[in-house]
């Protein structure tokens, strides 16, 4: 039986991506430096990750 890691998941997550990632083109929000950057900007020239961290404090 494999150990596993702290925080490590027992049973993979499915993901439920957007139908059409084009109706998320206009949501804005803020990024490390609380500038605000619209979701459709980040991947006009490549594809993009969003990463959302929760924050401890």
């Amino acid at each position: 039986m494999a150990r596993l890691g702290l925080g490590a998941a027992v049973k993979r997550q499915s993901t439920r991506p957007p139908e059409r990632a084009d109706e998320l083109a206009d949501v804005v929000l803020q990024d490390h430096t609380g500038a605000e950057v619209r979701l459709g900007d980040l991947w006009r020239d490549q594809p993009a990750v969003l990463v959302f961290l929760r924050h401890y404090g």
